[in-house]
């Protein structure tokens, strides 16, 4: 690893670039963050530019960081709002702090809230309980298994199967695939939303049949991570991946290659075109 030069020289270095980024997700300060109780904010509106680019509206976005070095909830908390749920949500929100609020019966208390409430049909993806993590260039475990030698990185100079176009226009920070036959069955990908921070996606099986022939998805899986984790710290990023909890296998995954927690998230998007 040491092939890597990176910038960030520390833990704490590392969660304060990736506080810096959630802080403009959410438009909030980056303090903000580890101060205790909830911080409420309103999130953008129905006419805000980025909501009529990608067609979705964010409405509901929570997120507790953990304590560094653990992985109990610390006591500050981001209710980011829609204007219209800043009235039930946030009531339901203000009745526990952070560290306690992130529990199943209050999790399945606010989403039934939130389908009830919002008048749109709900984004795909939009749960309760999800978790974020992240990777410190220290900490990186390669992968040394069966399923590198396979992947490779989309070349948008050269592609020109539509599949393969729409998900390099999807990911800006680049796309790794698994071919059988020429074509993609497995595929991970990096958004970059900021200077410090690159998104991992979760990697997936595309519903081509020949997804069908790989016996053993996790390990594959294991494999995508790894090489898109290189590539963020490559590009002197700090690789994040947001999970459901029920994502157990990836989770594994992740914590394999020296993924560590950073918070608990809430997350709801309505589409609005």
């Amino acid at each position: 690893m040491n092939r890597f030069k990176s910038s960030v020289k520390s833990e704490s270095d590392a969660l304060s670039r990736i506080d810096s980024h959630y802080a403009s997700v959410l438009n909030c300060a980056t303090p903000d963050l580890r101060t205790p109780g909830w911080m409420s904010v309103v999130s953008p509106s129905e006419d805000d530019p980025t909501t009529l680019l990608f067609g979705m509206r964010q409405v509901v976005y929570l997120l507790a960081p953990v304590k560094p070095g653990s992985q109990d909830i610390g006591p500050a908390g981001i209710a980011s709002l829609a204007e219209e749920l800043q009235g039930p949500v946030k009531d339901l929100i203000g009745s526990r702090k952070p560290p306690e609020f992130f529990r199943p019966a209050l999790l399945e208390q606010l989403d039934t809230l939130i389908r009830k409430s919002v008048s749109r049909p709900l984004a795909p993806g939009c749960e309760p309980r999800l978790r974020v993590y992240y990777a410190a260039l220290w900490n990186f475990r390669p992968y040394q298994g069966q399923g590198v030698e396979w992947i490779e990185r989309l070349d948008e100079s050269v592609e020109t199967a539509p599949h393969a176009l729409a998900l390099l226009a999807r990911h800006s920070g680049g796309v790794f695939v698994v071919r059988h036959s020429g074509s993609i069955v497995a595929y991970i990908g990096l958004r970059a939303y900021s200077q410090g921070v690159w998104e991992l996606t979760e990697p997936r099986l595309t519903a081509s049949v020949h997804a069908s022939s790989i016996a053993r998805p996790e390990e594959l899986f294991a494999a995508l991570i790894a090489r898109a984790t290189r590539a963020a710290f490559e590009a002197d990023r700090i690789p994040i991946c947001t999970l459901s909890s029920r994502a157990q296998t990836l989770r594994r995954a992740l914590v394999a290659r020296g993924y560590r927690h950073y918070a608990h998230s809430s997350v709801y998007a309505t589409i609005v075109s």
